[in-house]
């Protein structure tokens, strides 16, 4: 009994930094572009993703969105794309300055090759992260990634921005 008294007591630590109250276990979501390589093709990718990083008790789960075409982020887009939606259990480690987060899962992409051909299907989508922060709840990183399916098998970095809802307020004037 005492021991889950602390486990949840643990869940509810804060940081204090230049008398600001940050969570130690929080949730956040990171977003980015970058570029990618099809394990079946030469030609190169580009990613654009969202996805929401979050926890149950002790365990951290992601859940995202990746659209990959051969356009990019910012041109006219073409027929090939890949969209997939993952969801991944995984470990994080966060210090005040770095956010370094790993996860694996599974993954349900759909979308068109080779201009004409239909697919969707199932896979195993694996990322790592790794995130300088600007303030404790603001960053910038990278993410690799890797996705494995029997249509369209992809991998590739992102560069992404790290928001987190770590931020409680300012600290009170009795406690400091």
């Amino acid at each position: 009994m005492a021991q889950e008294k602390q486990r949840a007591d643990e869940l509810k630590k804060e940081r204090t930094i230049r008398g600001n109250r940050f969570k130690v276990f929080n949730n956040y979501v990171n977003f980015g572009s970058g570029i990618g390589r099809a394990i079946e093709d030469s030609r190169l990718w580009y990613p654009t993703a969202v996805e929401y990083n979050f926890h149950i008790k002790r365990a951290y789960f992601m859940f995202g969105y990746q659209r990959t075409d051969l356009s990019g982020f910012l041109n006219k887009p073409k027929r090939n794309r890949m969209n997939d939606l993952h969801f991944c259990v995984g470990f994080r480690r966060e210090s005040k300055v770095i956010n370094i987060a790993y996860y694996g899962g599974v993954s349900r992409a759909w979308g068109v090759k080779n201009d004409t051909l239909a697919f969707g299907t199932y896979g195993i989508y694996a990322e790592a992260q790794f995130v300088r922060k600007l303030f404790f709840d603001v960053g910038a990183g990278i993410s690799v990634f890797g996705h494995y399916n029997n249509s369209f098998p992809l991998f590739g970095i992102r560069l992404d921005i790290f928001l987190s809802g770590a931020y409680q307020g300012k600290m009170n004037a009795d406690s400091e």
